[in-house]
């Protein structure tokens, strides 16, 4: 059973946009606690205790951080309460996001043990992504609202309309069926509803058109472009206007940003006190969620495109970023930050395998740009400047991405 993921922006009020920051911020109050915890025992030189023993220790401490935070608010005003963070308590949040936020960081450490992943770090309450987990039997649909647990307005019945937040796109999500791991997310200061559906629910899974068995592409991945071996040239969105001008923007204002954040150090006074300093961060995440945006609609377009081709295989090189962005230079490097490989290919991959197209990848080594499409010459002297390919055997001249695609389509055949 494949799964299938929307991604929808939702337009929260006032009251709303504060519930959800709250249960935001006390998720991750949630895992610097629990991480200290086990911080602990390794440290120790001790086994961890199961998930079961973590989440009993963490529900008593959930009821004395709330005990004195209640005491701490005494003699305090409405306004000193909110501006040191004792305006919300663990029972004001819904117990699941909690509850997955203890085991969420509960995996990070079995992935470190496991060796899957390096030791894990707490989250920060600056990040620039944030996210917590919601009830699946507790998530309401309708063709253009969401119903949330712990974030409505009123409990009353007579104000039940308040209780939904508004999404930015009509029947979008399908209703009336079951959902899978729903969250919300905080990215800059946008926010979105993230469901998952089964493939029998989704609505997209029509029917599907049948796969040319004689159809095997090469595809050549490269930081400008992606060239199929039928000579299909696909540029990708880092090298066009629109994207130039979003990010000028995002550097200028990212530079006022940082002056003020000087002025501020300077002065001793803190960020949070600073509104014009949160205007300016505002702007910063503004561009950046623009240049994203940007970046994950490109590389949905171009898996787009390759699907509709219908192959039955498709064949790419095996790329290796880390010696990629080790190179001395400049130019890969940022076009490797702009254009992130390891995202495409883990889209790639997943998509196709939905779809049924067999994917081939290339050994690491093997020579795609070096290696004449004609005779099979290797020309060992070839420099990333040299964007047409001459071969000295045969006198073959060809676009350099192309003798590549199409060299990935000859090593399918070959084997």
């Amino acid at each position: 059973m494949y799964m299938y993921t929307y991604k929808v922006m939702i337009h929260p009020n006032n009251k709303q946009e504060t519930k959800i920051r709250r249960s935001l911020n006390k998720c991750i109050e949630c895992n610097h606690i629990v991480y200290d915890y086990l911080d602990n025992f390794i440290k120790q030189n001790k086994n961890i205790p199961s998930i079961y023993d973590v989440r009993r220790w963490f529900t008593v401490q959930k009821e004395i951080k709330d005990h004195e935070t209640i005491n701490k608010r005494i003699g305090l005003t409405k306004k000193e309460v909110i501006e040191n963070h004792l305006d919300t308590c663990f029972y004001d949040v819904s117990n699941d996001a909690l509850k997955q936020a203890v085991k969420d960081t509960y995996n990070s450490f079995l992935r470190y043990f496991k060796k899957i992943s390096k030791y894990p770090n707490k989250k920060s309450f600056k990040d620039y992504k944030k996210s917590f987990y919601v009830d699946p039997y507790k998530i309401e649909f309708t063709d253009k609202k969401v119903k949330l647990e712990k974030i409505s307005n009123s409990q009353k019945k007579s104000r039940r309309i308040i209780n939904y937040i508004s999404l930015a796109e009509r029947e979008r999500i399908p209703t009336n069926t079951k959902y899978y791991n729903p969250r919300v997310e905080l990215i800059g200061d946008k926010f979105y509803i993230v469901v998952s559906v089964s493939d029998e629910d989704y609505l997209g899974n029509k029917k599907k058109k049948e796969l040319d068995s004689e159809k095997i592409f090469g595809i050549d991945i490269n930081i400008n472009s992606i060239v199929t071996s039928d000579n299909t040239k696909i540029e990708r969105v880092t090298t066009k206007d629109k994207y130039h001008k979003i990010e000028k923007r995002f550097k200028k204002e990212q530079e006022k940003l940082s002056h003020k954040y000087e002025i501020l150090k300077k002065e001793k006074r803190k960020i949070r006190n600073s509104k014009n300093y949160l205007k300016q961060k505002k702007k910063v995440n503004k561009y950046r969620n623009k240049l994203n945006n940007l970046i994950n609609n490109d590389i949905n377009e171009i898996i787009t495109d390759i699907i509709n081709l219908r192959p039955s295989k498709v064949v790419i090189e095996t790329l290796d970023v880390k010696d990629m962005k080790e190179q001395d230079n400049k130019y890969i490097r940022k076009g490797i930050q702009k254009n992130p490989f390891s995202k495409l290919l883990n889209k790639l991959k997943e998509r196709l395998n939905k779809v049924g197209i067999e994917i081939v990848e290339a050994l690491k080594w093997y020579p795609s740009s070096k290696k004449c499409s004609n005779c099979g010459n290797i020309k060992e002297d070839l420099s990333l400047s040299d964007r047409i390919y001459h071969c000295p055997k045969c006198g073959l001249e060809i676009d350099r991405d192309y003798n590549a695609s199409i060299n990935l389509k000859n090593y399918c055949l070959s084997k």
